[in-house]
């Protein structure tokens, strides 16, 4: 199975249509979180029509008038039960049928001020409080976590990332293993005037590290849209030997022993305590193997 995410900013064109009708076909995807679509209520219908019969999309026009959220998915493929819808997040119930994977999963179109998204991080908080199932938060949450997520442009500043922070601390998220593409959003100009942000997210709970800790997310190249898509492959199976744990002396007598520890250790990482610690972990522990 294959979940996406994609900011694709409007597809009433015929040629943003054709974009997303390559993507999909390329990359296999089986769900996806069509974010800012623009398609109004009158139009959705003979938009959808031209994806192919065989996905099936929601969207509450009640929430979004303008059409911010699209959830689509192929019903021979996929079970899911729509939980939740704001307008700014999508909660869902996800069961692949042919496979064991199944998660709760939010997509998310964070609004594009600090007061406005205040609603969606009490919506996370919320959720992820008795959440005893694996779970991804994906999508556009427009905004960055740390200052360094941002190449160019207005300096960020503290407020702009406290409150996103706070969250992802709260709930306890993860960021997902991210492959591909570094910054998520660019505003396309000629340089020097260009800037890069990392603004869609990908992020997982306790839940979700514990089965499918070994999954990634890849950021694709831009296309039309400012936004790269971002996909989540969960049929990859590893079976792997259970190993012993042994002490390698090699690693200790290393003149830089000490500082590469350091190096891994000063990593900023975000999540809940434990999550921080293994990945520590687990990037200095992959030098070796």
């Amino acid at each position: 199975m294959i979940l996406s995410s994609w900011n694709i900013i409007g597809l009433n064109k015929p040629f943003k249509q054709k974009e997303l009708i390559n993507f999909l076909l390329k990359n296999k995807v089986d769900m996806i979180g069509c974010l800012e679509t623009k398609v109004k209520a009158n139009n959705v219908k003979k938009v959808i029509r031209r994806l192919g019969n065989e996905w099936k999309f929601y969207t509450d026009y009640s929430q979004a008038p303008n059409g911010r959220i699209c959830v689509g998915w192929k019903q021979r493929d996929v079970t899911v039960i729509i939980l939740e819808f704001t307008t700014q997040l999508v909660h869902c119930q996800v069961e692949d049928r042919s496979s064991q994977f199944k998660c709760k999963i939010s997509f998310v179109y964070g609004f594009n001020t600090i007061a406005a998204r205040k609603t969606l991080w009490d919506t996370l908080r919320l959720t992820g409080r008795n959440m005893d199932d694996p779970w991804v938060v994906l999508g556009d949450l427009n905004t960055v976590l740390y200052a360094d997520d941002r190449i160019n442009g207005i300096p960020v500043h503290l407020t702009k990332t406290v409150d996103f922070q706070s969250c992802v601390t709260n709930v306890g998220l993860g960021q997902i293993t991210r492959r591909g593409w570094q910054y998520s959003w660019s505003n396309k100009r000629d340089s020097p005037d260009r800037i890069y942000s990392h603004i869609d997210w990908a992020f997982g709970n306790d839940k979700w590290f514990q089965y499918y800790g070994s999954l990634e997310a890849t950021y694709h190249n831009l296309g039309y849209s400012d936004h790269t898509s971002i996909t989540i492959i969960t049929g990859v199976s590893r079976h792997k030997l259970k190993k012993l744990f042994r002490l390698l002396n090699v690693p200790l007598s290393k003149d830089a022993f000490k500082e590469d520890v350091k190096e891994c250790w000063l990593q900023r990482i975000t999540g809940y305590s434990m999550y921080v610690i293994w990945r520590k972990l687990k990037s200095y522990s992959q030098q070796y193997e």
